[in-house]
């Protein structure tokens, strides 16, 4: 995320966002995917930035691990030998400023090609310091992150690590790449001309063997191989102080081939019968140069495969993560859409409750329900939300009675209901009555002091100033001081709902063709409210 990764998410961001994928809208399945560009994530860049948000908290400890062991594996091989050797290294350095100039450049002349000492024999200090410079890269690194980790006010900018981690990564490579390009020939006494092969593997690209557990983007990754193929097998094998290091190849496998020339006393034992020939090929054939070959290209090889199965792994992980991670907002999308179902059908539940019983015992009622589990609310209920399906089976578990003062109570009945029911059809007689209730509901439901008890056949019965009934009252006229009942006394409001409901039932036509009226009745005193039985 130094380059590539920079110029993808903010260079051209404009240009590779292509939709506005949502996990929300309508419905939600574990089939629902957003597009993907390769290597480059998700075509909704949003999308993208939550994807890294979740990936950097899921690797946390593989990224603490890729530290810790970039940290062990420098600090154990090139680190610690360049330690073992600091006498040495500090008598040489010492040594050369003791020596005239003629003695220097003879030093210099001695010296083999493509160590650092032939080239910087004076400053053998800082060959030393670099080192130290590169582990405290590698240790503040891992100090950083942690504490982004750690820390609360880095929550919101933990994504840097994306950016710290890969760009500590290149300058170890463009720092270590410098150092070998001047200093590649140290093994050369004990694997020959093609030792650079030996000190690149084992010292400068030891360290980035941790990118095995770190788990960064795909493109991340892709970028740190190509400048690690660029640095250590394109530019600093081309262009270095010695020579070209792949001509050392081709002179090294020559050199094997010389010395490991078939000796005289061996075709003298095989003429004699002495010794047999060499399996699959006379002594003298061409089986030795596929060998010697094949030792000094295998290293090579070995490191090519090391950097092919890096990029392969975290193209693995990274479909991986990105198939957890939709999974994960899928799951979250779906609990969202059951909790909002869960609530709306608790609130229509508490609803029905509330247009049924008075305040009091529908509160009564819903607070017992909410103490107990979802299992013991649905046996009482009898069904497995909270519709409207069996609630003639509630349980009400306890009787509950109150004493109201001055509540003024009005009946209604329809003058000739029961003849003209007599002569009609039930159905229209059921459709006329709920067409007349509907309307006198309509006129409670304008009224913050009228409650409706009951209807009983073609009686309305209407309660005004029960005290529940009251307190909610009070409670609407102090948010809303122009509802009506705010101002009113209770004998008031009743009087005044029989007096519209009077004038709502002219406007309407029994079926037997006859205007409906109705007789409204009021009387106000104490009344004791109650709920008896166990089931409506």
């Amino acid at each position: 995320m130094v380059f590539l990764d920079v110029l993808v998410n903010y260079g051209c961001r404009r240009w590779l966002h292509k939709e506005d994928y949502t996990f929300d809208e309508g419905e939600v399945s574990s089939s629902s995917k957003p597009s993907q560009y390769p290597l480059l994530g998700f075509k909704d860049r949003h999308l993208e930035d939550d994807y890294l948000e979740y990936l950097v908290v899921a690797s946390r400890a593989r990224i603490i691990l890729g530290y810790v062991t970039a940290i062990l594996l420098y600090g154990s091989e090139l680190f610690a030998s360049l330690w073992v050797n600091y006498d040495i290294i500090i008598w040489i350095g010492q040594l050369y400023g003791f020596m005239s100039d003629e003695q220097k450049e003879d030093f210099k002349e001695g010296r083999r090609e493509g160590t650092f000492v032939k080239y910087f024999p004076n400053s053998t200090r800082v060959f030393l310091v670099i080192p130290c410079l590169l582990l405290l890269m590698f240790i503040l690194g891992l100090v950083a992150v942690v504490c982004m980790y750690q820390m609360k006010r880095f929550e919101k900018h933990r994504t840097w690590i994306f950016y710290i981690t890969p760009a500590i990564y290149l300058l170890y490579m463009a720092f270590a790449g410098v150092g070998f390009a001047y200093d590649n020939q140290g093994y050369n006494d004990f694997f020959g001309q093609a030792g650079w092969v030996i000190v690149l593997i084992f010292s400068h690209a030891a360290p980035l063997a941790s990118l095995f557990f770190i788990s960064l983007p795909a493109l991340v990754m892709f970028e740190l191989m190509i400048v690690f193929v660029l640095v250590f097998l394109v530019i600093v094998p081309l262009c270095n102080p010695a020579e070209n290091l792949w001509n050392l190849v081709g002179e090294a496998r020559d050199s094997c081939l010389i010395q490991e020339s078939v000796p005289e006393y061996v075709y003298a034992a095989v003429e004699a019968g002495l010794l047999s020939p060499p399996p699959d090929a006379p002594p003298d054939a061409g089986k030795y140069e596929e060998m010697d070959i094949f030792r000094i290209v295998s290293p090579i090889i070995l490191l090519c495969v090391l950097v092919v199965c890096v990029l392969v792994v975290s193209v693995i992980v990274d479909i991986t993560n990105r198939q957890s991670f939709i999974s994960k907002k899928i799951i979250d999308a779906l609990t969202k859409q059951r909790e909002k179902t869960l609530l709306q059908q608790k609130k229509e539940h508490e609803n029905l409750i509330h247009s049924i019983f008075p305040p009091m015992v529908a509160k009564d009622l819903i607070r017992r329900q909410s103490s107990k589990s979802l299992s013991k609310v649905n046996s009482e209920i009898g069904s497995e939300s909270f519709g409207h399906k069996n609630l003639g089976h509630i349980s009400i578990g306890r009787s509950v009675a109150q004493m109201h003062q001055e509540v003024t109570i009005l009946f209604t009945d329809i003058v000739g209901f029961t003849a003209m029911s007599q002569t009609v059809a039930p159905q229209q007689v059921m459709e006329f009555l709920h067409e007349l209730f509907v309307r006198f509901d309509e006129l409670v439901g304008r009224d913050s002091l009228l409650w409706k008890v009951e209807t009983i056949g073609d009686a309305f019965m209407v309660a005004s100033g029960l005290e529940g009934v009251r307190t909610k009252s009070r409670e609407l006229a102090i948010s809303d001081p122009s509802s009506i009942g705010s101002s009113l006394c209770p004998a008031t409001a009743a009087a005044l709902f029989g007096k519209s409901a009077l004038a709502e039932a002219r406007t309407l036509t029994m079926p037997n063709s006859m205007q409906c009226q109705i007789r409204a009745g009021v009387h106000t005193g104490d009344v004791c409210s109650g709920v008896v039985g166990t089931r409506m």
